[in-house]
C-alpha cells in the first residue's frame, strides 16, 4: 500500500471512530444536554437565519465593520502569539499510532512533513467551514466566497505557526542570544505596529462628542486602513472580498502568501523525529495515566520558584506556592504583556519629532494603555489564570485526603491566581496614574480619583471571576474538563455554552449589591460633602468590600460543599 493510500486509511478509519465515540458519550445526561443545547445554538444562529432571510434585515455596516476590523486583529494576534507563546520546539506532533507506523515505514522526512501540512489544511478547511457557519453572515455576507477565503487564509496562518515553531527552535540552540533576538524582534515589530496605530489616531483623534455614527465609522475606517492592520488585512483580503470579481481579483494575492509560506517552511524545517517521539511518548504515559488513576500530567519547563517554601508553617502555604510554581512554569502572557508595554513605550517615543513632543506622547498614550489592560485582565484573567482547582481537577480526592478543611483548600487554591492577577492590575493602574499626573491638564484629578477606585475595585472583580470559577469546579464536577484535555463535537460546544452563560449570570448577581453600594456611597458622599469624582476611591472601596466579603462568605459555603464532595459519583476523569 502506498504512502496517500495508507493516510487516506487512516484518515477515514479516524473519523469513523470518532463519530462513533461521539454518539456513545450522548448515553451520558450531561453530554447529551450539551448536545441538545448546541444543536439549539447553532439553529438559532445558522439555520433559522437561512430559513427566515428574506423576512430579516441586513446588517448595519457598523457592525460589519467592527466585526472585520476584530478578525484583522485576531489575525495578527494569532500569527504574533505564534512567536511569543508556547514551547522552543517543532509545532508538529504525532500521536502514538503515527509515530509507529509511519517512522520505521519508508517516508522520508519531507514526506512526513508533507503528510503533517496536509492533516494542518483538513483542520483549516472545517475551521473555515465553522467560521462561515458562525460568522459570514456579519462578515462579509457570501457565504461561499467566505468558506473558500477562509480557507486559504487559515492554511496559510497554519503554515506561519508551523515556520515560526522551526525559527524557535533554531534560535533556542542560540541559548540566550537567540532569546534575546527573537523578544528584540518582536518587541521591534510592536512597536512598529503602535507607531502606526499611534499616527492614525493623532490625524483622526476621538470625538469628544459623538454627535452622528458617522464619526465612529469614520475612525474605524481609518484604523482598518493604517499601516499597523496591512499584514491582518492581506491575510483577510480573500475571505473578505465582497463579490465574485473582487474575490478572482484577489486570489493570486492570497495563493501568492500562501506559497511563500509554504517555501518558508520546507527551507526552515528542522529536524522533528525525536521530539515527536518523545511527546508521543509522554501523551501516552499521561493517556495510561488518566486511564489508571484519573491523574492529568502537565509538562512543566523548569524555572526557579518564587519563594523557597519553609519546612513549617501554615499548611495552605504550600498549595499557593504549588499553584504559583505551575503559574512561573506554565505561564507566558506575561512576556507577551510586558512586550506590548515596551513596544507602546518605544511607539510613544519614537512617534515625537523631538524629545519634548516624544515625552508628551509618552503621557498620552502610555495612560490609557496601562489602564486598559488592567481592565482588559479584570475579563479575560479569570478564565486564562487556571492555576487553582481547575488545574486540579482529577486531583480531587489528593486534595480532600489533605489534613485540611475545605474553606482551608478552597481559599488556599484561590489566592495564588488572584495574587497573580491583583499584582499585575494594581501596578498596571498605578503605572496610569502616575502617567496622568506627568501630563497633568484639566482631567488630572478624574484620573487619580478614578484609579484609586479602581485599585480596589479591579481585583475584587478578579477575585469575584475566580470564585466563579473555581465554585463550578466543586458544585460542577462532571461538567468541566480536567486541564489540557481537548474534547470536541456537538455535545461539548452545548456544554460550555451553559458553563459560560452560567459563569456570567453568577457574576452580574455578585456584583449587583455592590453596585447598588457603590452607587449610594458615591453619591451621598457627594451631596454630603461635595466630594465630586473624589467620591470614587470611597465608592471602589465599598464595592470592593461587598465583593470581598461575598467570596469570603462563598469560601466557606463552598469548602462545605467540598467536604462532602464525591468524586466517584461525578463521573470526572472519564474518558471522553
Amino acid at each position: 500500500m502506498s504512502f496517500p493510500r495508507a493516510v487516506t486509511f487512516l484518515w477515514l478509519a479516524s473519523a469513523r471512530n470518532r463519530v462513533l465515540r461521539q454518539l456513545q458519550r450522548l448515553r451520558q445526561p450531561k453530554y447529551l444536554v450539551g448536545a441538545v443545547v448546541g444543536g439549539l445554538y447553532l439553529y438559532s444562529a445558522f439555520v433559522r437565519p437561512l430559513i427566515y432571510r428574506g423576512q430579516g434585515g441586513t446588517v448595519p455596516p457598523g457592525a460589519q465593520l467592527v466585526s472585520q476590523l476584530s478578525l484583522v486583529v485576531g489575525m495578527l494576534f494569532t500569527m504574533l502569539s505564534a512567536w511569543a507563546l508556547g514551547p522552543d520546539r517543532p509545532s508538529l506532533s504525532f500521536n502514538e499510532t503515527e509515530v509507529q507506523q509511519f517512522f520505521p515505514a519508508p517516508v522520508s522526512r519531507r514526506g512526513l512533513l508533507h503528510y503533517k501540512l496536509a492533516r494542518g489544511l483538513v483542520g483549516a478547511a472545517m475551521g473555515a467551514f465553522v467560521a462561515t457557519v458562525f460568522g459570514s453572515r456579519m462578515l462579509s455576507g457570501q457565504p461561499i466566497l467566505f468558506f473558500l477565503g477562509a480557507t486559504v487564509t487559515l492554511s496559510t496562518v497554519h503554515l506561519h505557526v508551523t515556520a515560526a515553531s522551526f525559527v524557535r527552535t533554531r534560535l533556542a540552540r542560540y541559548g540566550g542570544a537567540g532569546t534575546a533576538l527573537r523578544w528584540a524582534s518582536l518587541t521591534a515589530v510592536s512597536t512598529l505596529m503602535i507607531i502606526a496605530a499611534f499616527s492614525v489616531l493623532r490625524e483622526h483623534p476621538l470625538p469628544t462628542e459623538l454627535n452622528h455614527p458617522r464619526q465612529l465609522h469614520t475612525l474605524l475606517a481609518s484604523l482598518m486602513d493604517s499601516p499597523a492592520l496591512w499584514p491582518g488585512r492581506l491575510l483577510v483580503a480573500l475571505p473578505l472580498a465582497p463579490d465574485v470579481g473582487s474575490f478572482l481579483r484577489t486570489l493570486p494575492l492570497g495563493l501568492g502568501l500562501f506559497a511563500v509560506h509554504y517555501v518558508w517552511v520546507m527551507r526552515a524545517a528542522v529536524p522533528f523525529e525525536e521530539a515527536a517521539v518523545v511527546r508521543a511518548e509522554e501523551r501516552a504515559r499521561r493517556q495510561e495515566r488518566i486511564s489508571r488513576e484519573g491523574g492529568q500530567a502537565t509538562f512543566l519547563r523548569m524555572r526557579p520558584a518564587y519563594f523557597q517554601l519553609a519546612p513549617t508553617g501554615r499548611p495552605e502555604v504550600a498549595i499557593l506556592w504549588k499553584n504559583l510554581v505551575a503559574g512561573r512554569r506554565l505561564g507566558g502572557a506575561g512576556r507577551l504583556l510586558a512586550a506590548g508595554l515596551v513596544g507602546g513605550l518605544v511607539a510613544a517615543v519614537a512617534s515625537g519629532r523631538g524629545m519634548s513632543e516624544a515625552l508628551d506622547n509618552v503621557r498620552l498614550f502610555m495612560a490609557p494603555l496601562c489602564a486598559g489592560l488592567a481592565g482588559v485582565l479584570c475579563v479575560f484573567g479569570p478564565s486564562a489564570l487556571r492555576y487553582d482547582l481547575r488545574m486540579d481537577l482529577t486531583r480531587l480526592e489528593q486534595l480532600r485526603a489533605l489534613p485540611l478543611t475545605g474553606r482551608q483548600v478552597v481559599a488556599a487554591e484561590l489566592a495564588a491566581p488572584a495574587l497573580l492577577l491583583g499584582v499585575t492590575q494594581v501596578g498596571l493602574v498605578l503605572l496610569s496614574m502616575v502617567m496622568a499626573v506627568w501630563q497633568g491638564g484639566a482631567h488630572t484629578g478624574v484620573w487619580v480619583a478614578a484609579g484609586l477606585g479602581a485599585l480596589w475595585v479591579l481585583p475584587a472583580v478578579s477575585l469575584g471571576g475566580l470564585f466563579v470559577q473555581n465554585a463550578a469546579v466543586v458544585l460542577f464536577p462532571a461538567w468541566l474538563q480536567p486541564e489540557g484535555e481537548r474534547v470536541r463535537g456537538l455535545e461539548a460546544l452545548g456544554q460550555r455554552l451553559l458553563t459560560l452563560v452560567g459563569t456570567l449570570v453568577a457574576l452580574l448577581v455578585g456584583m449587583l449589591p455592590a453596585a447598588v453600594l457603590a452607587a449610594l456611597v458615591g453619591f451621598g458622599l457627594n451631596l454630603l460633602l461635595d466630594l465630586g469624582v473624589w467620591a470614587l476611591p470611597f465608592a471602589g472601596a465599598a464595592a470592593a468590600a461587598v465583593l470581598v466579603a461575598e467570596v469570603a462568605l462563598g469560601v466557606v459555603g463552598l469548602g462545605h460543599a467540598f467536604d462532602r464532595l464525591d468524586v466517584s459519583t461525578e463521573g470526572t476523569g472519564t474518558a471522553a
